[in-house]
């Protein structure tokens, strides 16, 4: 990493950057996808100070800037709007570069590979490994269990495996915990310590050490002393920005930021850092704001919290995260007719709650991101919504469902009919509508889910987001979940919902601008915007589908500066 940064200071000291305006350069490809529908067929770009200041024919720009460079780094190959990854968690991701990953998909990340395992024997196998593997009593922290591919794991099954050191084993969807005795005593988690409303005892289970959704809440400020030191998490934020550029990445958002200063300074070291590729955008959580002050301190506080970002790193005015219902990795998303097993989903806020902290930012102007799943999940933000509109109309509120698991066909023509966006996680056809095909929701339900098809046939404009670690943020990736659909039994589910090479090429750039009201800055290769570009081998409008999570990135352009790949290797 500190080659790799050293690698990123000498391109800005050669390239330029924000400590050096730069002169006229013009960029050329060998093709050149604008997405700006003035501009289809352009040979060059001439750019400036980080802006696109003219497109057309390398022979017009060099006439109209003789004393211009040329950059030929893409002269061979495709370039597109810099991809956007609208929806990534840089701490939870943190964590996560710094476990041990058991997950039931393969995980490519700088400098590691983990294999998936989906049985419960290979799990448990893969446990035992890894944490005998280190014969220090530092706490063992493992991501990537998922109940209904590795079976039940309780604090007994972890104390089985060590009775002294603590061992914290993170579900896939981050919304749950399972911890052996000897973490629970080092963080002091016992029953008596903690006021658990009635409605979310179920979601803490002291005996077996299991911890979810409001539960889960509960013990994450015990859990925090044992996730990593800042040294650990700067190492883990390091990683990401790497896996970021590898993958073509050149803005993020993370729509939910915690509230903890503390661990922004350590964002804000490495995300801010005006030397890395990338720029990011963040969004406070009204979740983590309701759990730390009053009703009426919200506004002010989230307000505040806004002022919280450096360099590369700033918080977006006027913007919050609500959320719905639960996990989809967990099966915690509500459903309107349930689950075929007769188990209940989680509110991730209560009801009462939900509507006033949704009714007090909508008033004051807010654009609301919110965190949904399932149908019922997705009903409540709807009426919610639509009360609010009838009550206070506004224009252009662009609210936003997030993440879109699983959704109605009546529910498409309400979020048309409302004025929403969609910010979807493709990722979740290819992990989990085979298995809950099968299993919890059944066949019909989970062969539409995040029903894209039916969003793009009714012109609704969204967005494809990886919530990394739900899944890697790789666009290209994302992409080839969202246009074949292939799961895990390698068919296409829900053949219907497939989209256009064009509609995903939008949904990780233009659209994915558009969510966080920055398309007049990014997303397309327009003049005026920023001057950010992803080089691709081939051309991901033309190249046969089943092939676009084989186009190769080969670098990145941002705000002017040319970032190869190879700086990273």
């Amino acid at each position: 990493m500190q080659k790799y940064l050293l690698a990123l200071g000498l391109c800005f000291y050669f390239f330029g950057g924000e400590l050096k305006a730069q002169a006229v350069e013009i960029v050329i490809a060998k093709e050149i996808i604008t997405l700006d529908d003035e501009h289809q067929k352009i040979e060059a770009i001439a750019i400036k100070d980080g802006l696109i200041l003219e497109l057309g024919s390398l022979k017009k720009l060099q006439a109209r800037y003789p004393q211009a460079s040329i950059n030929a780094a893409a002269k061979d190959s495709v370039l597109v709007p810099g991809f956007i990854e609208h929806h990534i968690h840089p701490f939870l991701a943190a964590v996560t570069m710094n476990a041990d990953i058991i997950a039931i998909d393969d995980w490519s990340l700088p400098n590691y590979f983990s294999a998936g395992v989906r049985d419960r024997e290979g799990y448990f196998q893969r446990l035992r490994e890894a944490a005998s593997a280190d014969q220090t009593e530092q706490p063992f922290i493992s991501w990537g269990y998922h109940h209904y591919f590795h079976g039940s794991l309780t604090r007994q099954d972890l104390d089985e495996i060590s009775s002294s050191r603590p061992m914290i084993i993170i579900h896939r969807s981050f919304h749950e915990f399972i911890l052996n005795t000897a973490a629970m005593e080092a963080l002091d988690i016992r029953e008596e310590n903690f006021d658990i409303p009635e409605v979310d005892k179920d979601f803490a289970n002291f005996a077996e050490g299991h911890f979810s959704e409001r539960g889960a809440i509960l013990v994450l400020g015990n859990l925090m002393t044992l996730l990593g030191t800042p040294e650990m998490l700067i190492k883990g934020m390091q990683s990401v920005v790497e896996h970021l550029h590898t993958n073509g990445v050149t803005v993020i958002g993370n729509p939910g930021a915690m509230y903890n200063p503390n661990i922004q300074k350590l964002k804000n070291m490495v995300f801010g850092n005006p030397q890395i590729p990338i720029e990011s955008f963040f969004v406070p959580s009204g979740l983590y704001l309701i759990e730390n002050h009053d009703l009426e301190d919200v506004i002010e506080e989230a307000q505040s919290q806004t002022e919280w970002g450096e360099g590369n790193l700033s918080y977006l005015s006027k913007q919050i995260k609500l959320f719905s219902d639960g996990a989809m990795y967990s099966q915690n998303m509500m459903m309107r007719e349930g689950y075929l097993d007769g188990h209940q989903g989680a509110w991730l806020i209560h009801e009462d709650i939900y509507k006033q902290l949704f009714k007090t930012f909508w008033d004051d102007g807010y654009q609301i991101h919110v965190h949904q799943n399932g149908d019922a999940g997705l009903d409540r933000v709807l009426d919610v919504l639509e009360e609010n509109l009838i009550a206070n109309p506004r224009e252009d509120h662009r609210t936003t469902v997030v993440h879109f698991g699983y959704s109605a066909r009546d529910q498409v023509k309400r979020i048309k009919d409302l004025g929403v966006l969609v910010s979807a996680n493709p990722y979740y056809v290819k992990t989990l509508s085979d298995l809950y095909s099968r299993e919890g929701v059944g066949y019909e339900r989970s062969q539409d889910m995040v029903r894209l098809g039916d969003l793009e046939r009714e012109d609704i404009i969204f967005s494809l987001h990886s919530d990394m670690p739900m899944a890697p943020a790789a666009p290209l990736v994302l992409m080839d979940s969202a246009m074949n659909r292939l799961n895990f039994a390698n068919k296409v589910a829900g053949p219907k919902q497939r989209i256009t090479a064009l509609a995903a090429l939008k949904a990780v750039t233009l659209n994915a601008a558009h969510t966080m009201q920055l398309e007049d800055r990014y997303g397309s290769i327009s003049i005026g915007k920023v001057a950010n570009f992803t080089i691709l081998d081939k051309n991901p409008l033309t190249i046969d589908p089943l092939e676009i999570k084989n186009i190769q990135v080969q670098g990145t352009f941002s705000r002017g500066n040319y970032f190869p790949i190879s700086l990273q290797k």
